[in-house]
């Protein structure tokens, strides 16, 4: 039996860590994206733990937690490459985690507290998996953890201009995971009065501030891609909001 499922995309324009003595309660407020194009993943039942991305098997950390959920093989189809800010490790966490779960492998909770723990550990993230599950294109992070224990508001704005995307370097999630003290400034702020626009303006002065700089007016550096708004030129990746998180077909 083979489970297919999709993923959105998850880029954060700012970010709070909070670390506590429990990866399920450890996570980050912050502001988001849930984007499309969602990346497919489908699983199986395998006698050894293995994933598959874009037909190549990959050495993903997140697995030496994920198989405590059962041993699956993977196979993971992306329109955006692994390792550049796109919440890749989280969704491909989610993912297996979601089809140990369809495949009746382990309880849904577990299978999502599970898929939390393998970012907060591997230090590949602290906000992706709980973006992915939800969904909701540009997305408030207002209480850290995993799925069921952490908060997911979406914001409704006006997507009335394109947003895309362009991976520029890869680098390690884990340059990111540092606290910047105007974070919860910058969000307040943009709470006040939201708009797509306004997200970038904030997104921007808190990377930058970060030492991520983009050369563009309208956005913003996260890890190794530039996210834009308007004025989307040949070369780059267009995207859509992910109104809905994960889906199981």
């Amino acid at each position: 039996m083979e489970v297919e499922v999709e993923v959105p995309l998850s880029i954060s324009g700012i970010w709070y860590p909070i670390y506590t003595d429990n990866p399920l309660t450890t996570g980050s407020i912050g502001l988001g994206l849930a984007l499309e194009p969602k990346i497919l993943l489908n699983g199986k039942i395998s006698e050894k733990p293995t994933i598959i991305f874009n037909n190549e098997e990959i050495n993903l950390p997140n697995l030496l937690i994920l198989r405590r959920l059962g041993s699956l093989k993977i196979e993971v189809v992306s329109e955006v490459p692994l390792g550049f800010g796109y919440g890749m490790s989280g969704g491909i966490s989610l993912g297996y985690a979601i089809i140990a779960y369809e495949l009746g492998l382990t309880p849904l909770r577990e299978a999502l507290y599970i898929a939390h723990e393998s970012e907060v550990e591997t230090k590949n993230g602290l906000g992706d998996v709980i973006v992915e599950y939800y969904g909701g294109g540009l997305v408030y992070r207002s209480k850290p953890g995993a799925p069921g224990i952490g908060e997911v508001k979406r914001i409704e704005v006006n997507w009335d201009k394109e947003v895309c995307s362009k991976p520029i370097v890869k680098e390690s999630t884990s340059t990111l995971l540092r606290n910047n003290d105007k974070a919860l400034e910058y969000i307040n702020s943009f709470l006040n009065s939201p708009s797509l626009e306004a997200f970038f303006y904030y997104a921007k002065k808190f990377t930058e501030e970060l030492g991520f700089k983009s050369p563009y007016s309208n956005s913003f550096r996260k890890k190794g891609l530039i996210v834009k708004l308007g004025n989307c030129e040949k070369g780059w990746i267009v995207h859509k909001p992910a109104k809905n998180g994960i889906l199981v077909h």
